[in-house]
């Protein structure tokens, strides 16, 4: 059964700990206010071991530890919430994930992080030890931070950052959350660097789950995917850029040039280099040429790694895009022959992958060759199932699918490929029938049903079937948004200010990336800022961001920290057009749906298109709304929304103010 916020007092009461940082072995614990002594917190030390991958010397940390024993742990009834510990050590390396070699982060001395799993209702417990050279704080994207909104991991919003050889404790609770999530760092853009990792919350037994629907009610078949869902295969796809994230910035701000490029995908921390020809590039691109032509009046060409030339709209007056390798002018393309991610069907009649975009600058498009997708969970919620082909990945978005095997031999194709204007490039992962080898081949594994090419377009769109954003209503019925007038409508205007400053607020104000190291609006004394929004939402309002995106080319992915909406209304080619929700409804808009909308936390404003999300203020605190492609963030896209801020003030631990 779920487990109610009265139960999980009541089962955890003496158990979550306060958050303690560790600096110059001083610890206190201040949970009950008091300055009682704590054992001093130190990353667990074990023996260097060997990662055979990539030959570095790691120190690796404990996955999970389990508060009681695996004995009694199993013993515990599926309804019963416990707490939940893990370590996640970061530390800095050099490896090659795609042949070429560079600095980057690792969490537990791996890329992506380990695992966070827990049934929903636990509370997880998440100590994280700082040994980088750069400030840190760690976001769990997707978690509601139900009443602990200063464990939200937004620096100078609801959170000191964590600096190099210092510690935080995250405590939360999963009340009432279940599905896919995932972590990453909210400084700059260090989760690019590595600074990322799952988190997989086991749904309550009495969850309603929509499997009968795609099983038609085959009993054998309905219990495989209950077994299945308590450990989906994972599969993420992560960004992978030659320079670290500061360089990238920095060549930004310096130049003008908005990186809009990538040196390539990884699925799992794993990838490949590729150099398609520049005639099939030129083809898989043809309408991304044709749409950045009509927004500028500019024909334009890729170069070797499908990166589009920007030059014209990029870039400050006089630079050399040649020696700064601007997109357009990238370094001819090299191939590599490194390890691609490989699942093995096992004879499987079903496989359940957990996918999720963990990239910081470009949605996705998956495919897997000759197979059916059933798409059953987005964002944390069980959906109305679909049968697709092909899945748009939201950036920053989580999905839940089944797949039907079609068993006999052979490998088949998982293809991701960039859903964007700016570059053409895909990465693939096996889906294998075979037996394990001991080396994987340098050719794409070739099949009969290939659905997509390498810029994600249908080879035969008329009898493809995709995913359908819009059509992706919750399952359960009573997960509806409140009819009727929002006690509080809040616009924004998408726009990209200058060559690197991109604003979401109306009046073109920036979020400053110095923001990060302030005292968090979370209780500071002076909340004053042109990105903050301060309109006296009190709990239980209803909250409309009506948001406009003027750019011609950019579709903006948006995230709203604790909350999830409905998405109320939407258009790909027209801008909202009324004040309010009612205004428009009272006008005869074709575009408001109060009945099924899709429940999200994050979703994409087409370029001079529209969103509108509606969300319930049941989360009291401080809470960045802002665009997830990395680098509009950390330049100005993003806002803060104050919600009852004054009932959450008094509740904060001292421990997190005194950090």
């Amino acid at each position: 059964m779920a487990t109610t916020k009265t139960e999980l007092m009541a089962t955890t009461k003496t158990e979550i700990l306060a958050s303690t940082r560790t600096k110059d072995g001083d610890d206190k614990d201040r949970a009950n206010g008091d300055d009682k002594q704590m054992e001093h917190i130190k990353p667990p030390s074990f023996p260097g071991s060997t990662n055979r991958d990539s030959g570095a010397l790691i120190t690796p940390v404990p996955m999970i530890k389990y508060i009681t024993t695996l004995l009694t742990l199993l013993a515990v009834p599926a309804c019963a919430a416990v707490v939940r510990e893990y370590s996640l050590n970061l530390t800095a390396s050099y490896l090659a994930p795609n042949g070429f070699y560079r600095e980057m982060f690792l969490v537990n001395g791996q890329h992506p992080g380990p695992l966070i799993e827990a049934d929903e209702g636990d509370t997880i417990s998440a100590t994280v030890y700082n040994n980088l050279q750069v400030p840190m704080t760690i976001h769990f994207h997707g978690i509601h931070q139900l009443g602990t909104p200063w464990m939200d991991g937004a620096p100078g919003v609801s959170q000191r950052s964590i600096f190099p050889g210092e510690s935080f404790v995250y405590n939360f609770t999963t009340v009432g959350q279940y599905g896919s999530y995932w972590y990453h760092a909210h400084v700059r853009s260090y989760y690019q660097d590595g600074i990322r990792g799952p988190v997989y919350i086991r749904p309550a037994n009495d969850r309603p789950r929509p499997y009968d629907m795609i099983t038609e009610g085959n009993a054998t078949a309905t219990s495989i995917l209950r077994a299945l869902e308590s450990n989906p295969t994972p599969l993420y796809i992560m960004d992978w850029n030659k320079l670290t994230s500061d360089a990238i910035y920095y060549k930004e701000v310096t130049y003008g040039i908005d990186p809009a490029c990538i040196f390539g995908y990884l699925i799992n921390g794993k990838g490949r280099v590729t150099c398609p020809t520049n005639e099939a590039i030129t083809a898989a691109g043809a309408r991304r040429l044709e749409t950045f032509q009509n927004a500028t009046g500019i024909r334009s060409s890729f170069d070797s790694l499908g990166c589009l030339d920007l030059s014209a709209v990029n870039g400050y007056p006089g630079i050399d895009n040649v020696a700064l390798e601007a997109p357009g002018f990238s370094t001819p393309c090299q191939a590599t022959n490194t390890d691609r991610e490989i699942f093995y069907a096992n004879e499987a009649d079903w496989m359940m992958f957990n996918v999720v975009n963990m990239a910081g600058g470009f949605a996705s498009y998956l495919s897997i060759d000759g197979h059916d997708m059933w798409v059953l969970q987005v964002d944390g919620t069980f959906t109305q199932p679909q049968k697709v082909k092909q899945l748009y990945v939201g950036l920053g978005s989580r999905y839940i699918i089944a797949v039907p095997t079609v068993k006999g031999n052979g490998d088949f194709a998982i293809r991701f490929a960039c859903s964007e204007v700016a570059q053409v490039t895909e990465q693939i992962a096996w889906l294998s029938y075979n037996a394990p080898t001991a080396s994987q081949p340098v050719d794409y594994p070739v099949t009969s049903d290939v659905y997509q090419d390498m810029g994600g377009n249908l080879y035969d769109p008329d009898n493809t079937p995709t995913f359908n954003e819009t059509a992706a209503a919750p399952y359960e019925e009573s997960l509806k948004p409140p009819q009727g007038p929002a006690q509080h409508t809040i616009h924004f205007t998408l726009n990209r200010t200058a060559v690197v400053s991109f604003s979401l607020m109306d009046g073109g104000a920036l979020m400053p990336i110095e923001m990060e190291l302030m005292t968090p609006l979370l209780w500071a004394d002076d909340v004053s800022h042109p990105t903050t929004v301060d309109i006296g939402i009190k709990t239980g309002d209803v909250v409309d961001l009506i948001i406009d995106n003027i750019d011609p080319v950019i579709l903006h992915p948006m995230h709203l920290h604790g909350h999830s909406f409905w998405v109320v209304s939407e258009s790909n080619v027209e801008h909202f057009g009324y004040s309010t929700v009612e205004e428009a409804i009272a006008n005869g808009s074709s575009t408001i749906n109060l009945n099924n909308p899709p429940y999200r936390d994050g979703y994409g404003a087409a370029p001079r298109g529209h969103v509108v999300f509606r969300y319930i203020a049941d989360n009291a605190g401080a809470w960045m709304f802002h665009c997830h492609i990395n680098m509009h963030l950390m330049t100005g896209m993003s806002a803060v929304i104050l919600e009852d801020r004054a009932a959450i003030r008094p509740k904060i631990p001292p421990s997190v103010i005194d950090f």
